[in-house]
């Protein structure tokens, strides 16, 4: 067993325990507050924790446990272990916030209490009976919004479990310049973030293939994470996208996740058992009865945060050369040139701008995954936390950034408000 997989594994699993640990205390001192024996927590708070903790042991020993087992087991078992799971991180964080929020208090409570005058002050106060009827007003308000949460957490984990995989095809507009006619009638499809492994098996992995060689697309980019973290999660996946069809060519660039495990290996494979060309800090000109598109695709780092990364930028330097000998050659002005880029991550955007790239292509964030509310281009999400870049079209300078929400889930199988996507694009003249 692999020494990074051992470590990212424990490294998730203390936060999930710790998560979870928060929540059964929690219950379980509510259910001491009220009253009921020792058997009946076991029962009620314990238990529930120690079976649905199964599945992840198992999973953990039995590489691909979860994933690997039959459709009625997935009902019976995996479903329900990852609603838990996913429930139980919801409300756990919702816990965590709350204790930071009050932590000052608190803090202010217990030094109070260690000195004579201010001890016999709120000892006073607490003992008072508007202090006291508010006190309970306001515990009974906690816990009934703690249920309220609790159940939007299940029934949004359930939601987002079971309809994890119901992708929708976006067809969008993008606005670009030095665009030529034959590129405005030529059909685009953009995918992400497939991640071949404990979510995206080969039969899901077939299923999107079957979806994209309906749509008849010229031209298809993919922008990285086409792995999980193994590098034997690339055979799988060569399985099921040699297969892919388009009337033009595929294109594709490597993710961080790629990155995981050995990006050379995962893009040797890839590259010689499918007809999908993987990028990596190079360009190359796409041509439509003589009009040219000048398409750059860059690697990425293992890293998933969304500071300024100098690697980065001194990668798309490097197919910024690679295209302006190659326009060159062909006799054209780069700088009249639609140029398009397959990069992962979005965050660097406004860096990208800056260097003239027309229209940029990301994922990475997979949309939020689990989106609380969504208005126009504000994301309430974890995702939001990192970076303005979540999903759709942005612009800076005259320039485009089209982000997908990706295919699969990464972390836990769950989706919210925040399906899978397959983006159809058509370039238009800005």
């Amino acid at each position: 067993m692999e020494l990074r997989y051992i470590i990212f594994f424990a490294v998730i699993s203390t936060i999930l325990f710790s998560l979870q640990w928060l929540v059964y205390r929690t219950f379980n001192n509510f259910l001491k507050s009220n009253s009921l024996s020792r058997k009946t927590r076991f029962y009620l708070a314990a238990f529930p924790f120690l079976f649905f903790n199964i599945p992840l042991l198992l999973n953990f020993i039995f590489r691909g446990f979860i994933s690997g087992l039959e459709s009625f087991w997935q009902y019976l078992i995996t479903y329900p272990f990852y609603i838990f799971q996913a429930a139980i991180v919801f409300i756990g964080l919702y816990l965590l916030v709350g204790k930071i929020l009050k932590s000052p208090f608190t803090l202010f409570g217990w030094m109070f209490s260690k000195i004579k005058l201010t001890k016999d002050w709120l000892g006073k106060i607490r003992n008072d009976k508007a202090i006291v009827k508010f006190d309970n007003s306001r515990r009974k308000f906690i816990t009934g919004a703690s249920a309220i949460v609790s159940s939007y957490a299940f029934v949004g984990a359930g939601f987002g479990v079971l309809n994890k995989n119901d992708y929708k095809i976006e067809y969008v507009d993008i606005p670009v310049k030095n665009l030529s006619d034959e590129f405005v009638r030529t059909k685009f499809t953009f995918i992400s973030d497939i991640h071949s492994g404990p979510y995206m098996d080969e039969s899901l992995m077939n299923d999107y293939v079957e979806i994209l060689n309906n749509l008849n697309s010229d031209y298809l980019f993919i922008s990285g994470d086409l792995t999980n973290s193994m590098i034997e999660e690339a055979h799988p996946f060569s399985n099921a996208f040699k297969r892919l069809e388009t009337n033009k060519g595929i294109y594709a660039t490597l993710g961080n996740h790629d990155y995981f495990s050995d990006a050379e290996e995962v893009s040797k494979i890839i590259s010689n058992e499918t007809p999908i060309k993987i990028m990596r800090n190079e360009s190359e000109l796409l041509d439509i009865n003589g009009d040219k598109l000048c398409l750059l695709g860059i690697d990425d780092t293992r890293d998933s945060g969304g500071s300024y990364n100098q690697a980065i930028i001194d990668y798309l330097d490097k197919a910024i050369i690679d295209a302006r000998e190659k326009v060159g050659k062909a006799g054209l002005d780069y700088n009249k040139i639609t140029k398009v880029l397959i990069y992962h991550k979005p965050y660097l955007f406004k860096d990208i701008s800056e260097k003239n790239i027309d229209l940029t292509l990301s994922g990475h964030t997979h949309g939020g995954q689990v989106v609380l509310a969504k208005f126009g281009n504000l994301n309430i999400s974890l995702a939001a936390t990192v970076s303005e870049y979540i999903s759709g079209l942005y612009r800076h300078g005259g320039n485009s950034l089209y982000v997908s929400r990706g295919l699969a889930p990464v972390g836990l199988p769950i989706r919210l408000n925040c399906p899978p996507e397959i983006t159809v694009m058509r370039l238009v003249k800005q």
